[in-house]
């Protein structure tokens, strides 16, 4: 058995509100001050020309490029001028989230700003077993309301897995809508996903993975092993539900 998982699309112990490393005074997010910081005082020249586009917007475009490595495909080709996602570097993770409002407890997987995830010791441990060096991890410090940080430790997870087994052919018509050449969005309710298809030959043995073809970040797939683990340690994820394997 397959399951999808749908990013949380409100706020709440899924989807904690909030900002990377702060905000300064004019509001903008620490992170993004912090890689701004580094492009102009400390990125090699031969690197910075990459993200020059003649417009002075190189300290913008850069925090960008590096918010793409943790939601798309490894070495992807990304960006209004594409160009290749080369691997994360030390500096470039968040190193903390802040909570502004809300939240008062977190589930185990949450999605963080730009649609990025993160998962705590316990999920982290689970998915490394069933998915040993396929995915990365890197530490963020959840700083919740009044400077308290949760029980368990927290990191970002960049997917590493990245599979074509969708079968629109098997899957009912409801279940998703054209998106371009080839490429599918689909619907989030509980029966349309229970119509959506998935060759097992294709994903084989992978226990956490998206499909390039189907819904970019917004699907995240589970094999039934990793599904029963995270329930048998009473794990709280985001909504997902059984999908179909052909």
């Amino acid at each position: 058995m397959v399951w999808g998982m749908n990013l949380p699309r409100a706020f709440g112990e899924f989807w904690p509100d909030g900002d990377f490393e702060g905000t300064d005074a004019s509001g903008a997010d620490g992170w993004t001050m912090r890689l701004k910081a580094y492009y102009q005082d400390n990125m090699p020249t031969d690197q910075k020309v990459l993200f020059d586009d003649g417009q002075g917007n190189g300290p913008l475009r850069y925090p960008y490029f590096v918010s793409q490595k943790f939601t798309n495909e490894p070495g992807a080709l990304t960006g209004r001028e594409p160009r290749h996602l080369s691997p994360i570097e030390s500096q470039e993770p968040p190193q903390s989230f802040d909570i502004a409002r809300g939240s008062k407890s977190l589930g185990s997987l949450i999605k963080l700003n730009n649609r990025i995830l993160a998962v705590d010791e316990p999920l982290r441990t689970i998915i490394e077993r069933l998915d040993p060096q396929v995915h990365q991890f890197f530490p963020i410090i959840i700083k919740l309301r009044k400077g308290n940080t949760p029980p368990s430790k927290y990191y970002t997870l960049v997917i590493g897995k990245y599979i074509d087994s969708f079968l629109p052919e098997n899957s009912t018509s409801d279940a998703y809508r054209s998106n371009g050449e080839n490429q599918f969005i689909h619907e989030e309710t509980k029966k349309a996903m229970s119509g959506l298809a998935f060759s097992k030959a294709l994903f084989g043995g992978a226990h956490l993975w998206r499909e390039r073809r189907l819904s970019a970040e917004w699907l995240t797939c589970f094999s039934d092993e990793l599904e029963a683990e995270i329930a048998n340690a009473g794990l709280r994820i985001p909504k997902h539900f059984r999908m179909k394997e052909v």
